[in-house]
């Protein structure tokens, strides 16, 4: 159990670092990603094709098989793209970890309803495929990382119990998020606020009665 939480750790901690000269494998990772997010947005999601988002981006379809599984993949870099612009706001940030958290959930939820039509569409595909967890798993690192971090400092603070590692916390928080996700696939026109913070606050205080 112990080499498999370093293992996670590890990985987190890798997905969490953003290199200041991303090398060619990235740079054509965020060249693919932002042409197919630019057909997504003049055309409709289920209409664009590979070889539509290849020929945008200027490369072969080997290539871009070389990066991702398919179009709904691509959920792993649109996640990437929040976690590392929130990681930037959240450096130096004087607020509770929990405080944090709360914002964490804000941001993802406002990047998934601005884009609402398209991630109604891509979510509907990532979660019909098969082998779904390992996929989840993936897309997801960015986010585990960033969330592990927060617990992380929370637990030092006094803020969080430290029963648990921040990496199983990450997790269970994460599971939550991506449940509700495709809570709000099939209900889009919920406002999710409300219950995010419900859910947030969930687990922080559990079901239990502590009075």
């Amino acid at each position: 159990m112990n080499r498999l939480l370093k293992t996670s750790r590890n990985r987190q901690q890798k997905a969490a670092e953003t290199p200041r000269r991303p090398g060619k494998k990235e740079r054509t990772r965020q060249e693919i990603y932002r042409s197919a997010m630019k057909l997504f947005a003049e055309s409709d999601y289920e209409k664009v094709t590979i070889e539509d988002i290849c020929a945008e981006a200027g490369i072969a379809k080997a290539t871009f098989f070389l990066h991702f599984a398919g179009k709904s993949a691509l959920i792993g870099v649109f996640n990437e793209e929040i976690t590392r612009s929130l990681a930037e706001r959240l450096a130096g940030y004087e607020g509770s970890a929990e405080e944090e958290l709360l914002l964490l959930v804000s941001v993802l939820r406002e990047a998934w309803e601005t884009n609402a039509p398209v991630m109604h569409k891509m979510l509907r595909e990532f979660l019909d495929q098969p082998a779904l967890v390992s996929k989840a798993a993936a897309v997801n690192e960015s986010v585990l990382a960033l969330v592990a971090r927060i617990v992380a400092r929370g637990q030092k603070r006094g803020e969080f119990s430290s029963d648990y590692p921040p990496e199983v916390a990450a997790l269970a928080l994460v599971a939550a998020w991506s449940a509700f996700a495709a809570w709000w696939l099939q209900n889009p026109d919920m406002d999710g606020t409300d219950i995010n913070r419900a859910l947030l606050a969930l687990q922080f205080n559990g079901l239990k009665n502590k009075g």
